[in-house]
């Protein structure tokens, strides 16, 4: 009985010493349930990340919109600066050359134009020369005139009459290309009445200082109008080809991409 007895202190002995060990936690060591908590906030802070750059993308869509319509009104107010350079230059070299033909007229001992006799200075005189008509150069000045002080809709009409009462001027070249400017001007523009003109100057007088640059108005509005890339290339390759110095030539091989 004793022995009985031993054996079996012995055998719960050894069944304690084979027991699994038990687990030691710290309390103080966050458990599995903090991880959504983490997560949460991850994903809060990265929804505002998102709503911050979409701000910013926002603020900086308005500025670059703001930007195109200042540059917008910038290339409209170089285009009338540079039509009325344009315009002051072609009077200014008017202007030199009558007053060397004047000077050649001096020397040679010939009258100088719309020059008086000493003796044809009388009452009746003077008022028959103030109702004389315009001469063609008076004639295309006071159309282009007509556009400075009242708009494109007002110079037309007067530079189409100027054309008719002056078929064989120096300057009709001049009132077609004006005409054409004129034209895309209005509100709405009517390009095609621009585009015939322009095709007069391009096509009629090959060697107006205007032709140049009326291929290349008719380039411009070939592609960026029309939508015709063959079309407006060929206006192109002719301004390269027949005006290879001319400004407008220069400007088209940097302006326009064909």
């Amino acid at each position: 009985m004793k022995k009985i007895t031993l054996l079996a202190s012995a055998m719960f002995a050894q069944t304690l010493s084979h027991a699994a060990p038990i687990e030691q936690r710290n309390l103080s060591t966050p458990t599995a349930t903090a991880a959504p908590a983490q997560q949460s906030n991850q994903l809060w802070d990265l929804r505002q990340t998102v709503g911050q750059l979409q701000n910013q993308i926002r603020d900086l869509r308005g500025q670059i919109e703001e930007q195109n319509n200042q540059i917008e009104q910038m290339e409209n107010d170089l285009k009338n600066r540079y039509t009325d350079l344009d315009q002051r230059l072609e009077l200014l070299n008017q202007k030199v050359d009558a007053n060397e033909a004047s000077t050649l007229g001096e020397l040679d001992g010939t009258p100088a134009e719309n020059a008086l006799p000493e003796d044809s200075t009388t009452p009746s005189d003077q008022s028959s020369d103030a109702q004389a008509p315009l001469t063609d150069k008076e004639a295309y000045n006071l159309a282009y005139d007509a556009y400075q002080n009242g708009g494109a809709a007002s110079a037309i009409p007067q530079m189409e009459n100027f054309i008719q009462q002056h078929p064989t001027s120096a300057y009709v070249s001049n009132a077609y290309y004006w005409l054409g400017e004129f034209n895309l001007s209005l509100t709405p523009p009517n390009f095609n009445q621009a585009k015939d003109n322009f095709e007069i100057v391009a096509g009629n007088y090959p060697t107006s200082s205007k032709a140049p640059a009326s291929l290349l108005r008719l380039s411009e509005m070939a592609k960026n109008v029309d939508q015709d890339i063959p079309r407006a290339r060929e206006y192109y390759l002719k301004l390269i080809q027949n005006y290879d110095a001319s400004e407008e030539a220069r400007r088209a091989r940097t302006e326009i991409d064909l």
